[in-house]
């Protein structure tokens, strides 16, 4: 007997993400092509961990355009860059 596929029932959606909840009790949390899955109580503690990390950013003064245009000047290395 084959089983029955779960069923998505999609909770919010957005030009770049979905959070969909499965018939079986999952929540899927999409972001671009990458797709996390967990239970109610980790979307709970994911969501607080992002809130805090957006009231850190809050609090951080702005890089400036420079440092963003040239993140290697700033001592960083740009996205996708990695180090020996």
């Amino acid at each position: 007997m084959t089983p029955t596929p779960c069923q998505r029932t999609v909770l919010a959606s957005s030009p770049s993400s979905e959070v969909t909840r499965c018939s079986c009790g999952h929540i899927h949390l999409s972001v671009g092509p990458v797709t996390i899955r967990m239970d109610e109580d980790m979307l709970h503690a994911a969501w607080h961990t992002l809130g805090d990390a957006l009231r850190s950013l809050a609090s951080l003064p702005t890089p400036s355009t420079s440092e963003v245009a040239h993140p290697a000047a700033a001592g960083r290395r740009a996205p996708g860059e990695w180090e020996q």
